[in-house]
């Protein structure tokens, strides 16, 4: 368990008392969860969650975070490529619409998913892979 504060995001994390160990790569993996992270300090609340649970034979990194939920109507939409939320006619957080896609693509590759859990009143992503 961890914790990183900054004067406008808590960003809270809970791993596993043992170590988890899967074959992956390690620069794109990385991104691809930095990439949820980052956009859940960009977009979410003021509270952030990683947690990193084993389950069954898969590892389970979810990325939580308080802010509002993403629309009903945008949740399919949000993993195409240069897609991005419509705000009106400005953009307070530049960005060209492809960190969900090419995360989603790395999750893929890796043989996992990655979901935005549905029916929440928070934004959750949980990726998924084989271990």
């Amino acid at each position: 368990k961890g914790e990183l504060n900054s004067t406008k995001k808590t960003i809270l994390y809970n791993t596993p008392k043992k170590d988890l160990w899967i074959q992956l790569d390690p620069f794109h993996f990385e991104n691809a969860v930095s990439n949820l992270i980052d956009n859940a300090i960009k977009y979410g609340g003021d509270t952030i969650e990683v947690h990193i649970n084993k389950v069954l034979n898969t590892i389970e990194i979810s990325v939580a975070d308080n802010g509002k939920q993403i629309e009903k109507n945008q949740r399919e939409k949000i993993f195409e490529q240069f897609y991005r939320i419509p705000k009106g006619n400005t953009h307070d957080v530049k960005g060209f619409g492809i960190g969900l896609y090419y995360t989603k693509k790395i999750i893929e590759k890796h043989e996992g998913t990655l979901a935005l859990v549905p029916n929440t009143k928070h934004t959750i992503f949980k990726i998924t892979v084989p271990i």
